[in-house]
């Protein structure tokens, strides 16, 4: 919960700091609460790859999209 300058102003240092630390603890709660659907796609994702490069090894690599790891000269 964010308090307002004023009321922050009228608390004792210690309750102040008090009161900072929980808006952060709830600001940072909120902002997990958040990831969590994208970290599903992303783990979705993965295990789709994983499972294209099972099934079909020589079509899942990186060619195509000119992602190589290895740089071919020549």
């Amino acid at each position: 919960m964010a308090y307002r300058k004023r009321t922050l102003r009228r608390m004792s240092p210690t309750a102040r700091k008090v009161a900072r630390l929980a808006g952060e603890a709830s600001s940072l709660a909120t902002r997990l609460k958040n990831l969590i659907p994208e970290l599903q796609q992303l783990d979705l994702d993965s295990q789709a790859l994983k499972n294209a490069k099972a099934i079909y090894p020589e079509e899942t690599s990186y060619q195509g999209l000119g992602l190589d790891t290895e740089t071919k000269k020549g």
